[in-house]
């Protein structure tokens, strides 16, 4: 039995909308939705450091992992005493297209770093506490090398006019 031109026709249309169909599922399959390049803006602090002190002593060790399929970076620090233990939760979320961060510790005082919030811009990452909230803390990451980042943590008590320093790491890799 053959078929009447409109019905293979018909056929043939059937059949290209499904291989397209396939091949559009199959590409957004194979894309995780943190895959994008602004995603891994953070990845330069990916690994297991050493953290030192701007005198050169050691303060802590740090690993930062990326977990969720590229969605978050969580740190582990360890504080050099061996009694402090902290985690951040580090994220780009799509919708204010900002990175934030969520750091806790075993302090049992939730309040002692308030999330923060920022950009990576001029190859820094730079996150901001509530600017509406006193005192302004901003923190800096960026790489000095490969295998070395540099870490600093600034107060204001003016809004942003005047910074001083209160945190200056370097993080070496460990091997």
């Amino acid at each position: 039995m053959t078929m009447s031109w409109p019905l293979k026709i018909c056929a043939q249309r059937s059949l290209l909308l499904l291989a397209l169909m396939s091949v559009a599922v199959s590409l957004a399959n194979s894309q995780t939705p943190c895959s994008q390049d602004v995603y891994r803006q953070f990845d330069f602090w990916i690994g297991k450091w050493e953290v030192k002190s701007s005198d050169g002593k050691t303060v802590g060790w740090n690993e930062i992992t990326r977990e969720l399929d590229g969605c978050l970076l969580i740190e582990h620090w360890k504080g050099a005493a061996g009694k402090t233990l902290g985690s951040s939760f580090n994220y780009y979320d799509i919708r204010d297209q900002q990175w934030h961060q969520l750091y806790l510790d075993n302090s049992g005082d939730a309040g002692a770093f308030p999330a923060m919030s920022g950009y990576f811009q001029n190859g820094k990452m730079v996150l901001l506490t509530d600017p509406k909230v006193k005192p302004l803390d901003r923190w800096t990451w960026y790489q000095i090398a490969p295998g070395k980042v540099r870490q600093m943590a600034e107060r204001s008590e003016d809004g942003g006019k005047t910074w001083s320093v209160f945190w200056d790491s370097t993080y070496e890799a460990v091997k």
